[in-house]
């Protein structure tokens, strides 16, 4: 299976916000602009996922829409609450394998999580910024080869 790692998109703060916990933040102008970047990456990259997994997280949730809405066919996004920042990568991964997943999937959360699962999968570390990719073809048993990782500097404009 090939995951995407998508971590959301910048956000403000909760004062920015305006908002009085963090998992209102929504995602800032610029935020949107890096998903939508990063979306038309992974597509240039020729990949076609099925389904978008996204922490429940407002900011999580925009950038899945946000990616959705840049990809042909266009996935479905689901809510998945183990993304949430609260676990390890690899109890993350563990949820994941008991699931029934199309052979590509988005996964959109937070760091350190995502950047954990990363590791976890590849044992190697990654900078992953606001808007970031990590791409991995997994084993399903826990090991996965890495694919390519990117940062919206990399990005075209």
């Amino acid at each position: 299976m090939k995951l995407y790692v998508l971590r959301h998109g910048k956000s403000p703060s909760s004062a920015e916000a305006r908002v009085t916990s963090d998992f209102d933040r929504p995602l800032a102008a610029e935020g949107r602009d890096a998903v939508r970047k990063a979306a038309s990456f992974l597509a240039a990259k020729g990949a076609r996922p099925a389904l978008i997994l996204a922490s429940p997280l407002v900011r999580a949730q925009q950038t899945a829409v946000e990616a959705a809405g840049r990809l042909v066919p266009k996935p479905a996004v689901r809510t998945y609450p183990p993304l949430e920042n609260q676990m390890s990568g690899m109890d993350l991964f563990r949820h994941l394998s008991e699931e029934e997943l199309p052979p590509e999937v988005i996964l959109v959360g937070h760091q350190p999580q995502l950047g954990d699962l990363a590791s976890y999968l590849t044992g190697k570390y990654f900078s992953l910024k606001p808007g970031g990719l990590i791409a991995v073809q997994t084993d399903g048993k826990g090991k996965a080869e890495l694919l390519w990782s990117a940062n919206p500097s990399d990005y075209p404009a």
